[in-house]
């Protein structure tokens, strides 16, 4: 009998390819921990200075009681040649025990513009009772005054004569009679009318009313 074939070799396997394996990614170092951060030294307390002892000052002498002086004050330079003088809106109690009276509010103060007519309307009603003397250098005389008037413009007791100005050698013999007859308008033309009551605080005392050889013109 004829011997059986041999069997195939085999094929050789193709050469396998070295392919670069990948290299390991290097782990990340772990994190070191921050060190503990140091405490604040405690703050000292600032301790307060010693205060120095102050001197010892002698206690003050009592002084004397002032002679009080009379409240009210001036208001506003009049023009030349007003009836009425710097302080004539001066309203002050002149007894002593008479007690203040509080001061007028602001909404009943006299305008600059107000003063001037009340001086007009005082002019005006002096003017046909004043008559003053004739004579060398009389009309350089002025006669000053301070009138009271209650809330009916009616005046109270006796207007008095507080000073008088222009004074010469030459009228001195008419200076009496000037002052007279300024009292004398005063009476005729009381009680004086269309004096504003709101502002009665104002004029009630005229000091100085003012007479002169101008009140005429």
């Amino acid at each position: 009998p004829e011997p059986a074939p041999a069997p195939p070799k085999p094929k050789p396997a193709p050469p396998k390819k070295d392919v670069p394996k990948a290299a390991p990614k290097p782990k990340p170092a772990p994190e070191k921990p921050a060190p503990p951060k140091a405490k604040p030294a405690p703050e000292k307390p600032n301790k307060p200075a010693a205060a120095a002892p102050a001197p010892k000052k002698d206690a003050p002498k009592p002084k004397k009681d002032a002679p009080a002086r009379a409240s009210g004050s001036g208001k506003a330079d009049k023009p030349k040649g007003s009836l009425l003088g710097k302080d004539f809106l001066k309203g002050i109690d002149t007894e002593a025990d008479a007690p203040r009276k509080p001061a007028a509010p602001a909404a009943s103060s006299m305008r600059p513009q107000q003063k001037a007519a009340l001086d007009a309307e005082l002019r005006r009603q002096l003017k046909p009772y004043w008559r003053p003397p004739s004579g060398a250098d009389a009309d350089q005389l002025v006669t000053l005054l301070e009138v009271r008037l209650d809330k009916n413009g009616r005046v109270i007791g006796q207007p008095e004569v507080i000073d008088q100005l222009g004074v010469t050698a030459s009228n001195r013999p008419q200076a009496q009679l000037h002052a007279e007859r300024a009292i004398q308008a005063v009476k005729l033309a009381s009680p004086f009318t269309n004096l504003p009551p709101q502002y009665y605080e104002q004029w009630k005392w005229l000091r100085p009313l003012r007479f002169d050889a101008r009140l005429n013109r």
